[in-house]
């Protein structure tokens, strides 16, 4: 049998370490039996200092190992430290206290472990939005059931009634409804028909649907997605980098401490045995692992938790600068706006008809992807004029102005005041600024006017960002200040900056930065420059090349209404991790304190670590809770 990426020995590694927990479990709950028996009247001392010592290599054998080991390596973390004191307590003869140390650091371990799994399934159940096989259509009209990574682009597929799209496609012939709830977060399923396209990791829920696979497998977009999670538990930021280096600087300063105690009051002529489960103490209470633990796996729930709302975010590093943002800047286009364009006027100034001047302009614009072609194509489609299209000769397209073509020897333009400027050809009077002109043979015959639509769900858009703490809401945009303001005034935006070059746009966000952590979202195309400058950037991802973009994440849903709940997600992260930092050290100075003085064994330090690091790691899941 043949492994695709190396899932069979992934599959193999965790049944083997399924089995090793198993065995684990098995091992401590016989210690525990074993320990218990010590308890028990009558028992001789040797053979409680024997049960006590079986006990402790039972539970815990790889604690052991893997400490002492530590210390040649002189690689002082959680487990050297526990070795020290479990072996320490031994040598003093208090063999309970170093079983007891065992017992409840296993304990620990074992209720981490389940919070870091359950934590990692989460994670999972994104990476369950990939489909593992495609029905590839053959030509006889027949299905080949075919592994997805074998998909090719141009081939088609026929995805079934209850099946997850495994690629990005585009629908040939069907009409179903589809669940987006894996992309988008969205309950409510959205009817698709023909030409429409399809991203992977949908669910198709009633017709069939014949598809043409526009992407491969591993640019498509549900891999992407699961890639990009993945890399964003690597990607660690401030706080996580300062708690990993703080580790390493803090266990050997401990250490170090922890010998002072024992060793100077010894000198002194103090009571050497005291002193030393003093000092034990002191090594035990002072285990960083609460706050080793929590605060990456805070981080860890805020990347799943903010996936379900249908963005990525590119690594834990981005989770601070989004949390801290009080500006947010928008481009309109593609960003506020869907990108889709309906003719609002068609204005006629001379001999000709309205479906003439569609024919025209249709003819020009039939090659191209742009908002005006695919508005002008979609009243050609309400009006059946798809028959009416005509050869266009000698065409070249002016960036910024129009285009220019031959249609039965009549030269056509389109575009803009501009474009007509440039061929001297004069604009009627009251033509609205952002009218589109038609002209043919050197006379404007006809202009239209085009509408936008707003994405949905933004009514109340500008408030509820203004509640998660953003002070300013600005749109940067290319358009005219008439255009925009239409637009931004129906969600609430109330500052402007339009008739934007992308360097401008840039050197916005830059002066913006000046008084404030500054958050740009936009198309991730032409916006590219903006998006890596500012200190958190969002790119609308449906259907992007998602991997390669400049962005630090990826809103996957295109749902702008959003962004306030992924911001206040980020907001309660950091104050998760704040409030787990200075409740570990609160308790460890208390526990300390108690152990320098003599009043607190060394089983009730590793108590206290052990329930300190429980707490915080239930804080930290508790991320997931506010996405409900």
């Amino acid at each position: 049998m043949s492994c695709q990426n190396g899932k069979c020995n992934k599959t193999e590694e965790l049944e083997e370490k399924d089995k090793i927990e198993k065995s684990k479990i098995i091992l401590y709950v016989v210690s525990i039996v074993i320990f218990t028996i010590t308890f028990i009247p009558g028992i001789q001392q040797p053979i409680k200092i024997v049960l006590s010592l079986a006990s402790i290599l039972l539970a815990g054998y790889e604690l052991l190992w893997e400490g002492i080991l530590n210390i040649f390596k002189l690689n002082f973390e959680e487990d050297t430290l526990m070795a020290i004191a479990i072996v320490s307590s031994c040598l003093l003869g208090e063999f309970r206290e170093g079983c007891l140390v065992v017992l409840l650091f296993e304990l620990g371990e074992f209720i981490e472990s389940i919070a870091m799994q359950r934590s990692h399934k989460n994670i999972e159940n994104i990476a369950n939005m990939q489909a593992k096989t495609a029905n590839l259509l053959q030509e006889d009209g027949s299905t080949v059931t075919t592994k997805v990574e074998k998909i090719k682009i141009g081939d088609t597929i026929l995805i079934k009634p209850g099946e997850m799209v495994p690629v990005d496609c585009k629908v040939m012939a069907g009409t179903s409804e589809i669940d987006t709830s894996n992309l988008t977060g969205e309950s409510r399923p959205i009817i698709v028909k023909e030409q429409e396209e399809l991203l992977s990791g949908v669910m198709n829920l009633t017709g069939s649907l014949q598809c043409e696979v526009i992407r491969t497998f591993e640019n498509s977009t549900a891999s992407q997605i699961v890639d990009l999670v993945y890399e964003a538990t690597n990607n660690k930021g401030k706080t996580e980098k300062f708690i990993t280096r703080f580790s390493k600087i803090y266990t050997p300063i401990i250490i170090i401490l922890a010998l002072a105690i024992a060793i100077i009051p010894w000198l002194l002529g103090a009571n050497g045995k005291d002193w030393l489960m003093r000092a034990l103490v002191f090594l035990v209470a002072s285990c960083p692992c609460s706050i080793v633990i929590s605060v990456p796996l805070a981080f860890f729930s805020c990347v799943g938790a903010v996936s379900k709302k249908g963005m990525v975010i590119k690594g834990t590093k981005h989770i601070e600068n989004l949390a801290k943002a009080s500006i947010i800047c928008f481009d309109k286009t593609g960003t506020i706006t869907n990108g889709k364009m309906e003719i609002k006027e068609l204005k006629m100034l001379e001999n000709y008809s309205e479906e003439e001047a569609l024919s025209f302009i249709a003819s020009l614009e039939n090659q191209s992807n742009h908002p005006i072609a695919n508005s002008v194509k979609q009243e050609i489609q309400k009006r059946n004029l798809q028959n009416n299209l005509q050869i266009v000769e000698n065409q070249k397209e002016i960036a910024g102005q129009g285009i220019y073509g031959e249609i039965e020897g009549k030269g056509i333009l389109l575009g803009n005041e501009k474009l007509l400027e440039s061929y001297q050809i004069a604009v009627p009077e009251k033509t609205p600024n952002e009218a589109i002109l038609l002209a043919i043979n050197g006379k404007v015959v006809a202009y239209l006017t085009l509408k936008e639509e707003i994405r949905s769900g933004l009514e109340r858009f500008a408030e509820n960002l203004k509640n998660v703490g953003i002070k300013q809401t600005i749109m940067l945009t290319g358009d005219t200040q008439e255009k925009a303001k239409q637009i931004a005034e129906q969600i609430g935006i109330t500052k402007i900056e339009s008739g934007l070059l992308p360097n401008s746009k840039l050197e916005k966000v830059e002066e913006l930065k000046k008084h404030g952590k500054v958050i740009f979202v936009g198309d991730g195309i032409n916006d590219s420059p903006v998006l890596a400058a500012a200190d958190f950037s969002i790119a609308m991802g449906e259907g992007t090349e998602i991997a390669s973009d400049t962005a630090d994440s990826i809103l996957i849903s295109n749902q702008l209404s959003v962004l306030p709940k992924v911001i206040s997600i980020a907001q309660k992260t950091m104050k998760i991790v704040y409030a787990n930092i200075i409740f570990s050290l609160l308790v460890k100075l208390i526990v300390l304190t108690l152990g320098i003085l003599g009043l607190a064994p060394v089983w009730l330090a590793v108590f206290a670590d052990v329930g300190v690091t429980f707490l915080t790691v239930l804080n930290s899941i508790r991320i997931y809770g506010i996405i409900i």
